[in-house]
């Protein structure tokens, strides 16, 4: 399969573009993003913190210009030195995944620490 990413857009010459399945697309867009960003550190505020009844919590990261979807697993929570409060401003470690089925993205942390 030809790199996705490589394709030079040329109005004229639509026809002539390759194409791709949906799948095809999701699963290119998922290994980029995860080979890129397989281990990042992201500062912002906590927002909308959520501990569901598994133990997981779901939450959001923001700044003044976006807001990036987050969830930290059960086991990684309880490892954690803080717990998440919404208007806490933290670093986040962990790797960006993606789900293709909703076209969407998320931060899965693995270590948490407060901001300062």
């Amino acid at each position: 399969m030809e790199n996705l990413f490589d394709q030079t857009l040329d109005p004229s010459a639509e026809t002539q573009l390759p194409e791709f399945t949906v799948s095809e697309i999701s699963f290119e867009i998922k290994r980029f993003v995860e080979t890129t960003f397989s281990h990042v550190r992201v500062r912002g505020e906590i927002f909308g913190a959520k501990r569901a009844d598994s133990g997981h919590w779901y939450l959001s990261l923001k700044d003044e210009n976006a807001v990036l979807s987050a969830v930290c697993w059960k086991g990684v929570a309880s490892r954690l030195s803080i717990k998440p409060e919404d208007g806490l401003e933290v670093i986040a470690t962990g790797k960006i995944t993606t789900f293709a089925g909703k076209s969407s993205y998320q931060l899965v942390i693995e270590t948490m620490e407060v901001a300062g």
